[in-house]
């Protein structure tokens, strides 16, 4: 009668560990944010193997190892989400510019950087010519911009783009646009740029939304 108690209390003890695995991977599909729901399929998997491992008279090693593939796969996973939302590889400069297109994710945000130049004005430069073919854009840190569209001036200020709308719509600028010595200004070759974000649509989507937001922060200041 006791060995037959213990044979029952070892089963329940078996259905209790596939049961938890399979709780952990059905709470894992609840989950929109992609770190909680990988993290659950790691716990679930986890326990998985330990219902292979004791539950049969032999371990089930098939199951270990791709219960272990998954576990490896998703942590691989996780240490790319975390990465993408991390700032802690951004500079100054970089960090500055990040807050400012605040739509963007930090992962993201660096995969623009990888395309990026950052410059110092040491004189007078000129960004773009009014209707005049543009070849980068330009996103003004710090420094004095001046505009000039059909002869009038403008007043902008910087923690702005410079050609976003040549940029978007594929056409000349629409303004001839300089930057005083001193200015701090980073840009991307377009043709580079359009490449990248028809590549990964989700960072088209935040961009056109950063330059989106900027155009109306321009027509509110103006």
């Amino acid at each position: 009668m006791e060995g037959l108690q213990g044979l029952l209390e070892f089963v329940l003890v078996k259905d209790n560990i596939v049961h938890a695995g399979a709780s952990l991977c059905l709470i894992a599909l609840l989950f929109r944010d992609q770190l909680a729901l990988r993290a659950f399929l790691v716990a679930g998997d986890s326990v998985y193997i330990l219902y292979y491992f004791f539950a049969p008279t032999t371990p089930l090693w098939g199951g270990i190892f791709w219960s272990s593939i998954y576990i490896l796969t998703n942590a691989v996973m996780i240490s790319r989400i975390i990465f993408d939302r991390a700032h802690f590889t951004l500079n100054d400069d970089e960090y500055a510019l990040f807050s400012h297109l605040a739509v963007l994710t930090p992962g993201e945000f660096r995969r623009m950087m990888r395309l990026s130049k950052w410059e110092t004005a040491t004189e007078p430069v000129v960004l773009t010519t009014e209707d005049q073919p543009v070849d980068r854009i330009y996103f003004v840190l710090a420094g004095d911009i001046a505009i000039e569209k059909a002869g009038r001036p403008i007043s902008i200020g910087p923690l702005t783009f410079i050609g976003e709308v040549a940029f978007l719509l594929s056409r000349p600028a629409s303004a001839t646009v300089r930057v005083g010595p001193g200015a701090r200004y980073v840009s991307w070759d377009s043709v580079s740029l359009r490449r990248l974000l028809v590549r990964v649509p989700a960072l088209r989507i935040a961009f056109d939304g950063a330059l989106n937001r900027d155009m109306a922060l321009k027509v509110a200041r103006a």
